[in-house]
């Protein structure tokens, strides 16, 4: 059997919601503990390789300068993190969370578990992550500046990722699984003109190929079988983001996208437990609204508790 800690308040995530609600609770003297699968906190953060633009304080500041100064502060507070182990079992309804051999259970439970990017789940994703396949052309551009790279998706990121890398002397190939883009309308006009971008709509990645790196793409489009190649030696997957409530599924009420559904406060269809953060937040992911959301439900988990007015 597991070993048992009992706390009044569990907080599920280290990114800007679970900390920010943490800093709430113990204001309001809410004995809580926080449970973070990654080795560090600071959740997403660590995912932001552009500048930061619209949250104050930290304007210019690419993410994983952001999450050293918030976890200073962090730091400074005492907040109690438990960082990583993965977590095999969150019970919504005991408020009760498994990791490392032991079961961490509260009269409360706030889920803050972010988003993890979504994968395009082909043979060399994988295998060649840090060897050509990446996630960031903000952080990785440079190193393959005038050499055929691929970008796949159709969102703003992607198309942005395309702009880059040309202006930086690739000639790029923009594979997109569908006819229409999610992109934001001037990105896409100013791909479309670009003479180093290749647009291919309805393509399907079926592999990226190489032997210790990337060396191509093999795709199909819509209504063909034949296998296509596009030569490159980077390929930028920008596919997306996914919550991470896998361990949720049958126990909250989640949307279709998987997204856990809140009410006031953040409070999901199980009394006693919260979310918040981009966990719950499909139309608006940003830091400010994570610690906007992490804040309320770190007031009102104390207001259940009977430690707020």
């Amino acid at each position: 059997m597991p070993r048992r800690k009992r706390v009044e308040a569990l907080i599920v995530g280290a990114g800007v919601a679970g900390l920010s609600a943490a800093l709430f609770l113990r204001d309001f003297g809410v004995e809580y503990l926080i449970v973070e699968e990654g080795l560090q906190p600071g959740g997403q953060l660590h995912e932001i390789h552009a500048p930061i633009q619209n949250y104050l304080l930290g304007i210019g500041w690419e993410g994983d300068r952001f999450a050293a100064t918030f976890l200073n502060d962090v730091r400074a507070s005492g907040v109690p993190i438990l960082v990583g182990s993965p977590i095999t079992r969150i019970a919504a309804r005991a408020k009760a969370v498994e990791r490392a051999g032991e079961r961490y259970q509260a009269k409360t439970l706030l889920i803050a578990t972010g988003l993890r990017r979504r994968s395009l789940g082909v043979p060399g994703e994988t295998e060649l992550l840090g060897r050509g396949v990446s996630h960031s052309a903000n952080r990785d551009r440079t190193a393959y500046a005038g050499r055929p790279v691929v970008v796949v998706g159709g969102g703003t990121a992607a198309v942005e990722d395309a702009l880059l890398c040309s202006e930086d002397g690739s000639q790029v190939t923009l594979l997109h699984h569908s006819s229409r883009f999610r992109a934001r309308p001037d990105f896409l006009a100013r791909a479309k003109k670009d003479p180093s971008i290749r647009i291919v709509r309805n393509a399907r990645v079926r592999r990226i190929a190489g032997a210790n790196r990337v060396e191509a793409v093999e795709y199909s489009t819509r209504g063909s079988r034949a296998v296509r190649v596009a030569k490159a030696e980077a390929v930028f997957i920008r596919v997306g983001w996914e919550p991470r409530t896998e361990l949720l599924r049958g126990k909250l009420r989640l949307d279709r996208g998987g997204y856990v559904e809140v009410g006031w406060g953040g409070l999901t269809s199980v009394a006693g437990v919260y979310a918040a953060g981009d966990v719950c937040s499909p139309r608006w992911p940003s830091v400010a609204n994570a610690a906007g959301q992490g804040a309320s439900a770190g007031w009102e988990i104390a207001r259940k508790l009977g430690k707020a007015g």
